[in-house]
């Protein structure tokens, strides 16, 4: 797995950016913009884990291969039930990555409300976590 270095004073930045896509998401949601609120919720699942993963192991993925992320953010404690529940919630998010991004068809509200618990649910698991 290709990772690089990071301060985890940088975890910060990342979180923040999380919260720019929650935001965003919120904002795509209540304008009915399924599309963007599934993109914007992959998104933010993407930068809380690589905060997370910052925050505790000073490290994050470099890989391509968003399953790369995924086991890095897993190996941070394998028997945390929590953090288990949120490798759950970002493989579902990952997932959907390409179809939400690149699919010839749009999404729906069903897909938008999906998307969006699984986001607001690593979201706010990480965010406890990393808030002092």
């Amino acid at each position: 797995m290709k990772t690089r270095q990071a301060d985890k004073s940088k975890a910060d930045v990342y979180l923040k950016r999380a919260i720019q896509f929650k935001n965003s998401m919120e904002h795509s949601f209540e304008k009915s913009e399924w599309d963007a609120c599934v993109s914007s919720a992959i998104h933010c699942a993407i930068s809380a884990a690589d905060a997370y993963c910052i925050y505790m192991k000073g490290l994050r993925s470099a890989s391509d291969n968003h399953n790369d992320a995924i086991a890095l953010f897993a190996s941070i404690d394998p028997n945390d039930i929590a953090l288990g529940n949120c490798i759950k919630h970002l493989t579902s998010l990952i997932s959907i990555k390409s179809v939400a991004e690149y699919g010839d068809h749009s999404l729906n509200e069903d897909d938008a409300i999906a998307a969006r618990k699984h986001a607001e649910r690593l979201f706010e698991y990480i965010s406890t976590k990393i808030r002092h």
